[in-house]
């Protein structure tokens, strides 16, 4: 006879799409279970609304943005298209870090330069 030690683990209780954009939503992978999941935990009412437009970002943002996008709120708790939008939307035009090393190039404008004399304060013994 064979005994357990420790407390049985708690049960996993799996996500299973229903609709057409819970579907495409959970194509995601595991960061839009996480998602959802953690939406249901917190008690999240209005998902199902939310997953249509969840389900269309991958389209206007790409895949990865998207996933990365879901993986910032899931970290922070933040369970509604709106949150996920605005992650998005705030990762616009923010550098991109790369590996240590690799030389960053930024096209920086060109301005006129001026001697220190043009600053001088005229009149002063």
């Amino acid at each position: 006879m064979t005994t357990m030690e420790g407390p049985r683990p708690a049960p996993q209780r799996l996500v299973r799409p229903k609709s057409t954009d819970e579907r495409a939503f959970c194509a995601l992978g595991p960061v839009a279970e996480a998602f959802i999941k953690g939406a249901a935990a917190q008690g999240m009412t209005g998902l199902a609304r939310d997953l249509s437009d969840l389900a269309q970002l991958e389209a206007i943002h790409g895949r990865e943005s998207v996933i990365a996008a879901l993986e910032r709120a899931v970290a922070f708790g933040r369970f509604r298209a709106a949150d996920v939008v605005s992650i998005l939307n705030s990762q616009q035009g923010l550098p991109r870090p790369t590996r240590r090393g690799d030389a960053l190039i930024v096209d920086l404008p060109s301005v006129p330069t001026r001697s220190l004399s043009d600053y001088a304060m005229g009149g002063q013994s």
